[in-house]
């Protein structure tokens, strides 16, 4: 009896062990620190006004060019009023330079289809030692329209004339207006000194017109043309 009493004792002794066990169990805190999931989240929030490094008012992309109006051979600045310029304004752009004898050297030629076959401008005038040669398209009837048909070469003096009548020739013909002949030379950039953008002008119509030539291409029907005035 007295056995049976000790061992149902120890049973029991045992078993209330087993239970504070596990209860100290549930209670601990977990060695990983699972806690810290509930504050992960706020990493993942977004500034609603974030600021960035091109906001800066001080910052601007944009040119605007307010020093002229003027075409690409124009000075820029204050431009001439087209209905008082002395010149054609119809498809025109202002050019300060434009058909200025005060800063072009300059050669002109005339055609006339009259009664006197000597008038009539079939040859080219010849300018000596710059490799241009400059003709009027325009035919009159009338000796006096004879004016109209002048046409006037504005130009710089080539710079090294030694590279003229070396690679050739080719030509620029506006009908009915003006044929202009000129060394390829004027446009070989590997010379230095060279301005080969010229003027023409025409006196066909009741104002004159003035075309801006870029001597830029070896091929003549090439180049840039551009009517003009100031």
């Amino acid at each position: 009896m007295m056995k049976l009493l000790v061992s149902i004792f120890v049973i029991l002794f045992f078993c209330s062990c087993g239970v504070d066990t596990s209860s100290n169990q549930v209670g601990a805190a977990p060695s990983s620190g699972g806690s810290q999931t509930n504050t992960d989240t706020t990493l993942d929030l977004i500034d609603p006004n974030p600021i960035h490094s091109g906001s800066n008012t001080g910052e601007n992309n944009t040119t605007n060019d307010t020093n002229g109006t003027g075409g690409t051979g124009g000075t820029g600045g204050t431009t001439v009023d087209p209905t008082t310029s002395t010149f054609d304004t119809v498809g025109a752009v202002y050019d300060a330079k434009a058909c200025n004898a005060s800063s072009y050297l300059t050669a002109r030629d005339a055609s006339y289809n009259g009664i006197n076959t000597g008038e009539n401008g079939a040859n080219f005038f010849s300018v000596a030692g710059q490799g241009l040669e400059i003709r009027s398209e325009h035919l009159e009837g009338e000796s006096a329209n004879a004016a109209k048909t002048w046409v006037t070469l504005f130009y710089k003096s080539f710079s090294d004339k030694k590279s003229l009548g070396l690679q050739g020739d080719t030509a620029y013909l506006m009908e009915g207006v003006f044929y202009l002949i000129y060394d390829i030379a004027w446009s070989d950039e590997s010379i230095g000194g060279i301005d080969n953008v010229m003027y023409v002008r025409s006196d066909i119509g009741t104002k004159p017109a003035c075309y801006r030539l870029g001597l830029n291409s070896i091929v003549g029907t090439q180049i840039d043309v551009q009517k003009v005035y100031r």
